[in-house]
């Protein structure tokens, strides 16, 4: 990680400049033919673990350039895709939380104050301009010749297939297969 902390490649303008909601997915402007976007780190899943990848990226290794690809519509994971009636932590916030902005609320939380939390991160720390919701990874290959991961993944607002190459690649995706058994609760 520290070779990649310590990378010279330059950072490009790779998102639109609007503002968008936390949600919304980063949007880059569009060419004529398909291109391939390159970047330091790819983290894979916006839940927990991955905008806390996106934090310690941007705060501990400025200039590496990094994305987050999301399949769902936001981020949150467990605490998004989870809906059974009374759902919460089961271990305490103090312990899960993350060390660099302290969980001051009581110590089991509900899903919806999880969800608050892990936003408050997001919008404190300008991580949703790396993060791309709606991106659902179908094929990741590495080249042991170029030295780096390539990544296809599909848009799943559009049906559309997004080209990417990383050097590294962060695999937090959590361990829901959300598309083989959807959890359906009354």
């Amino acid at each position: 990680m520290d070779d990649i902390c310590e990378s010279q490649i330059k950072r490009r303008p790779l998102l639109s400049k609007r503002p968008r909601a936390m949600n919304e997915t980063a949007t880059v402007p569009h060419a004529a033919a398909q291109r391939t976007e390159h970047f330091d780190v790819l983290i894979v899943g916006a839940g927990i673990s991955g905008v806390g990848g996106a934090y310690h990226l941007a705060t501990q290794c400025p200039g590496t350039s990094f994305l987050v690809l999301e399949a769902l519509e936001s981020f949150g994971g467990t605490w998004l895709t989870h809906k059974y009636p009374g759902i919460r932590s089961d271990s305490d916030l103090y312990t899960f939380g993350y060390r660099f902005k302290p969980w001051t609320g009581a110590p089991i939380a509900s899903a919806e104050e999880i969800l608050t939390y892990m936003g408050e991160v997001i919008a404190e720390n300008d991580l949703g301009k790396h993060i791309r919701y709606k991106h659902q990874i179908k094929s990741a290959e590495w080249s042991s010749t170029d030295k780096r991961w390539s990544i296809e993944a599909i848009r799943t607002d559009t049906g559309g297939t997004v080209r990417l190459t990383a050097n590294f690649l962060w695999m937090c995706q959590g361990y829901y297969d959300h598309d083989a058994a959807p959890m359906r609760w009354p």
